[in-house]
Protein backbone atom coordinates (compact mmCIF):
# COMPACT_ATOMS: atom_id res chain seq x y z
CA UNK A 1 0.00 0.00 0.00
CA UNK A 2 1.21 3.53 -0.81
CA UNK A 3 1.72 5.24 2.53
CA UNK A 4 2.50 8.70 1.07
CA UNK A 5 -0.51 10.90 1.79
CA UNK A 6 -1.08 14.53 0.78
CA UNK A 7 -3.55 16.46 2.93
CA UNK A 8 -4.49 20.01 1.88
CA UNK A 9 -6.58 22.16 4.21
CA UNK A 10 -8.52 25.33 3.44
CA UNK A 11 -10.32 27.55 5.92
CA UNK A 12 -13.75 28.57 4.61
CA UNK A 13 -14.40 31.96 2.95
CA UNK A 14 -15.54 35.08 4.75
CA UNK A 15 -18.86 35.31 6.60
CA UNK A 16 -20.63 38.28 8.17
CA UNK A 17 -19.62 36.87 11.56
CA UNK A 18 -15.94 37.15 10.57
CA UNK A 19 -16.45 40.77 9.59
CA UNK A 20 -18.37 41.58 12.78
CA UNK A 21 -15.85 39.76 15.00
CA UNK A 22 -18.67 37.55 16.19
CA UNK A 23 -18.27 33.98 17.46
CA UNK A 24 -19.83 31.53 15.00
CA UNK A 25 -18.68 28.21 16.42
CA UNK A 26 -21.21 25.54 15.51
CA UNK A 27 -23.84 28.04 14.29
CA UNK A 28 -24.65 27.48 10.62
CA UNK A 29 -23.51 30.79 9.14
CA UNK A 30 -23.30 31.09 5.31
CA UNK A 31 -20.62 32.83 3.28
CA UNK A 32 -21.29 36.52 2.65
CA UNK A 33 -21.06 38.16 -0.78
CA UNK A 34 -17.37 38.96 -0.33
CA UNK A 35 -16.72 35.39 0.77
CA UNK A 36 -18.41 34.02 -2.33
CA UNK A 37 -16.44 36.36 -4.63
CA UNK A 38 -13.17 35.52 -2.91
CA UNK A 39 -13.85 31.78 -3.08
CA UNK A 40 -14.65 31.95 -6.80
CA UNK A 41 -11.39 33.85 -7.27
CA UNK A 42 -9.57 31.26 -5.17
CA UNK A 43 -10.95 28.52 -7.42
CA UNK A 44 -8.98 29.99 -10.33
CA UNK A 45 -5.77 29.96 -8.29
CA UNK A 46 -6.41 26.41 -7.13
CA UNK A 47 -6.43 25.73 -10.85
CA UNK A 48 -6.10 22.19 -12.02
CA UNK A 49 -5.44 20.64 -8.63
CA UNK A 50 -7.29 17.37 -8.26
CA UNK A 51 -8.17 15.42 -5.15
CA UNK A 52 -9.14 11.83 -4.49
CA UNK A 53 -11.50 12.99 -1.73
CA UNK A 54 -12.96 16.26 -0.42
CA UNK A 55 -13.85 16.27 3.28
CA UNK A 56 -15.75 19.14 4.90
CA UNK A 57 -17.43 19.90 8.16
CA UNK A 58 -21.21 19.66 8.28
CA UNK A 59 -21.50 23.47 8.47
CA UNK A 60 -22.78 25.42 5.47
CA UNK A 61 -19.84 27.83 5.18
CA UNK A 62 -17.41 24.93 4.72
CA UNK A 63 -19.67 23.05 2.29
CA UNK A 64 -20.25 26.22 0.23
CA UNK A 65 -16.52 26.89 0.11
CA UNK A 66 -15.81 23.40 -1.26
CA UNK A 67 -18.55 23.80 -3.87
CA UNK A 68 -17.36 27.23 -5.05
CA UNK A 69 -13.75 26.01 -5.14
CA UNK A 70 -14.34 22.80 -7.06
CA UNK A 71 -17.82 23.09 -8.59
CA UNK A 72 -21.32 22.50 -7.24
CA UNK A 73 -21.27 18.87 -8.32
CA UNK A 74 -18.17 18.05 -6.26
CA UNK A 75 -18.80 15.07 -4.04
CA UNK A 76 -17.98 15.85 -0.44
CA UNK A 77 -17.66 13.69 2.64
CA UNK A 78 -19.14 15.67 5.53
CA UNK A 79 -18.27 14.99 9.14
CA UNK A 80 -18.90 16.76 12.44
CA UNK A 81 -15.37 15.81 13.48
CA UNK A 82 -13.93 18.84 11.64
CA UNK A 83 -16.62 21.34 12.66
CA UNK A 84 -15.55 24.53 14.40
CA UNK A 85 -15.06 24.59 18.15
CA UNK A 86 -18.33 24.76 20.09
CA UNK A 87 -18.22 28.10 21.90
CA UNK A 88 -21.38 27.42 23.91
CA UNK A 89 -22.92 30.58 25.35
CA UNK A 90 -20.43 32.75 23.46
CA UNK A 91 -21.85 31.75 20.08
CA UNK A 92 -23.55 34.55 18.20
CA UNK A 93 -21.95 37.21 20.43
CA UNK A 94 -19.40 39.83 19.42
CA UNK A 95 -15.98 40.08 21.01
CA UNK A 96 -17.16 43.07 23.06
CA UNK A 97 -20.31 41.28 24.24
CA UNK A 98 -18.24 38.33 25.42
CA UNK A 99 -15.99 40.65 27.44
CA UNK A 100 -19.09 41.76 29.38
CA UNK A 101 -20.17 38.20 30.28
CA UNK A 102 -20.32 37.11 33.91
CA UNK A 103 -18.71 35.05 35.21
CA UNK A 104 -15.81 36.36 33.17
CA UNK A 105 -14.28 34.27 30.44
CA UNK A 106 -10.69 33.23 31.16
CA UNK A 107 -8.11 33.48 28.40
CA UNK A 108 -4.68 32.14 27.50
CA UNK A 109 -2.28 34.31 25.52
CA UNK A 110 -0.54 32.54 22.66
CA UNK A 111 0.65 33.73 19.27
CA UNK A 112 -0.21 37.42 19.75
CA UNK A 113 -3.84 36.56 20.49
CA UNK A 114 -6.07 35.61 23.42
CA UNK A 115 -7.97 32.30 23.40
CA UNK A 116 -11.01 31.57 25.59
CA UNK A 117 -10.52 28.70 28.03
CA UNK A 118 -13.99 28.32 29.55
CA UNK A 119 -16.81 29.09 27.10
CA UNK A 120 -19.99 28.37 29.14
CA UNK A 121 -21.49 25.11 27.93
CA UNK A 122 -18.85 24.94 25.21
CA UNK A 123 -15.90 22.77 24.22
CA UNK A 124 -12.54 22.88 25.98
CA UNK A 125 -9.33 22.92 23.98
CA UNK A 126 -8.52 19.45 25.31
CA UNK A 127 -11.84 18.17 23.92
CA UNK A 128 -11.23 19.94 20.62
CA UNK A 129 -7.79 18.33 20.39
CA UNK A 130 -9.31 14.89 20.99
CA UNK A 131 -11.71 15.55 18.14
CA UNK A 132 -8.81 16.57 15.90
CA UNK A 133 -7.10 13.27 16.76
CA UNK A 134 -10.22 11.32 15.77
CA UNK A 135 -10.38 13.27 12.53
CA UNK A 136 -6.73 12.54 11.77
CA UNK A 137 -7.43 8.83 12.28
CA UNK A 138 -10.42 9.09 9.94
CA UNK A 139 -8.25 10.68 7.23
CA UNK A 140 -5.35 8.24 7.57
CA UNK A 141 -7.52 5.12 7.85
CA UNK A 142 -9.95 6.15 5.12
CA UNK A 143 -7.70 8.02 2.69
CA UNK A 144 -4.13 6.98 3.45
CA UNK A 145 -1.99 7.05 0.31
CA UNK A 146 -4.34 9.52 -1.39
CA UNK A 147 -4.63 13.25 -2.02
CA UNK A 148 -7.28 14.80 0.23
CA UNK A 149 -8.73 18.30 0.55
CA UNK A 150 -10.16 19.29 3.95
CA UNK A 151 -12.37 22.41 4.17
CA UNK A 152 -12.85 23.42 7.77
CA UNK A 153 -12.57 26.22 10.34
CA UNK A 154 -10.00 28.39 12.11
CA UNK A 155 -9.80 26.98 15.62
CA UNK A 156 -10.27 23.38 14.54
CA UNK A 157 -7.54 23.71 11.90
CA UNK A 158 -5.15 25.17 14.50
CA UNK A 159 -5.41 21.91 16.45
CA UNK A 160 -5.39 19.68 13.35
CA UNK A 161 -2.28 21.39 11.98
CA UNK A 162 -0.64 21.29 15.40
CA UNK A 163 -1.28 17.56 15.65
CA UNK A 164 0.36 16.98 12.26
CA UNK A 165 3.35 19.13 13.25
CA UNK A 166 3.80 17.49 16.65
CA UNK A 167 2.78 20.54 18.70
CA UNK A 168 0.71 20.39 21.87
CA UNK A 169 -2.67 22.10 22.03
CA UNK A 170 -1.27 25.29 23.56
CA UNK A 171 1.49 25.77 20.98
CA UNK A 172 -1.04 25.01 18.24
CA UNK A 173 -2.96 28.18 19.17
CA UNK A 174 -0.06 30.29 17.92
CA UNK A 175 -0.80 29.61 14.25
CA UNK A 176 -2.73 32.30 12.38
CA UNK A 177 -4.97 30.92 9.62
CA UNK A 178 -6.76 33.40 7.35
CA UNK A 179 -9.87 32.63 5.34
CA UNK A 180 -9.00 30.75 2.14
CA UNK A 181 -5.43 29.96 3.10
CA UNK A 182 -4.35 26.61 1.71
CA UNK A 183 -1.92 24.43 3.67
CA UNK A 184 -0.59 21.25 2.10
CA UNK A 185 1.00 18.56 4.25
CA UNK A 186 3.02 15.71 2.73
CA UNK A 187 2.98 12.71 5.03
CA UNK A 188 5.07 9.55 4.91
CA UNK A 189 2.93 7.28 7.02
CA UNK A 190 1.88 9.65 9.81
CA UNK A 191 5.17 11.61 9.69
CA UNK A 192 5.24 15.11 8.18
CA UNK A 193 7.97 15.42 5.54
CA UNK A 194 7.00 18.70 3.84
CA UNK A 195 4.58 21.59 4.29
CA UNK A 196 3.47 24.25 1.80
CA UNK A 197 1.34 27.35 2.44
CA UNK A 198 -0.51 29.19 -0.32
CA UNK A 199 -2.97 32.09 0.11
CA UNK A 200 -5.65 31.55 -2.51
CA UNK A 201 -6.73 35.21 -2.76
CA UNK A 202 -4.82 38.50 -2.86
CA UNK A 203 -7.24 40.44 -0.64
CA UNK A 204 -6.25 40.36 3.02
CA UNK A 205 -8.34 37.74 4.78
CA UNK A 206 -9.69 37.67 8.33
CA UNK A 207 -7.88 35.84 11.12
CA UNK A 208 -11.00 36.23 13.26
Amino acid sequence: MNDYTIVSTVRHGETDFNRQRRYAGTLDVPLNEAGIRDTLSAARKLGGMTFDAVVTSTLLRAIQTAQYLLGEDVGTVQTHLCCERNYGGMQGLTEEEVKAMRPKIMYIHEGNDYHSLNPPGGESFEELRQRAEKFFDLIMNGYGGKKVLVVSHFTFLQQFHGLIKGRDWIASLGESIGNLQCYTFHLQGDRLVREEIMPLVDRRQSNW
